[in-house]
């Protein structure tokens, strides 16, 4: 029974990633074919200055593949396999997709990387692609006009901008509480390296100081698993 059950499952992610790794291709070649028509079209009259361009290819590629790269390694443990694929089709990742995921892990009071937490996640973010989908293809019909002067107005502005801050320390407060030795080390660096730099500074590269505390989490666990701090005990 367990033989069966774990075929199963490696049937499961093999299909995931299968047609994961088919859904991402189909979604960059219709990305790519929009600027590509939108050239074919209306750029006959335009001269492209190849210089300025591979330039600003290289130095977003710099900035972009560091902060893709950081993301793949962080979101991933928590979206799953098939919520990964899907995540990075549609988008918003860290506003939408990772608090549906992890909302519903803990609701549900599954751990992540498990069967379980793999159906789980999938099912979250499919259900908040489509009704996020929903919303912005009515919004974009019905309420555009009406909602972005209230939304970028000098009242609504300020908590907007703090949208993601909110989501992201009401969302993280649980796993913190829930590894505490784990959490402190790595929130206390993080503090201090703030108060010591500035927004500024950490805003501008917030995916090199995202990929050094995943480093730095990860050195915490494990001298706190050799000093007998925490046993990881076999499920």
């Amino acid at each position: 029974m367990k033989k069966q059950h774990a075929d199963l499952h490696s049937t499961y992610i093999n299909s995931t990633h299968r047609i994961g790794k088919i859904s991402n291709s189909i979604a960059v070649l219709l990305i790519l074919m929009v600027p590509a028509v939108i050239t074919a079209v209306y750029g006959s009259g335009v001269k492209i200055q190849y210089a300025n361009t591979i330039s600003a290819i290289i130095t977003l590629t710099a900035i972009y593949g560091t902060v893709s790269l950081v993301e793949v390694v962080s979101f991933s443990p928590f979206l799953g396999s098939g919520g990964t694929y899907l995540s990075f089709i549609t988008g918003n990742i860290m506003n939408m997709k990772l608090p549906a995921a992890t909302n519903a892990l803990r609701v549900n009071n599954v751990e992540r990387g498990t069967q379980e937490g793999e159906v789980i996640t999938t099912l979250a973010i499919s259900a908040s692609s489509v009704v996020t989908t929903i919303i912005l293809f009515l919004g974009m019909l019905f309420l555009g006009r009406m909602l972005v002067p209230v939304i970028t107005g000098p009242k609504l502005a300020p908590a907007f901008d703090n949208v993601t801050p909110a989501l992201t320390g009401a969302l993280a407060a649980p796993y913190f509480m829930k590894n505490k030795k784990l959490s402190l080390p790595t929130v206390a660096t993080a503090c201090t390296l703030y108060l010591v730099f500035g927004y500024g500074c950490m805003s501008a590269n917030y995916s090199y100081v995202m990929l050094a505390f995943i480093v730095v989490s990860f050195l915490c666990y494990l001298l706190a698993y050799k000093a007998g701090l925490i046993k990881e005990e076999p499920k």
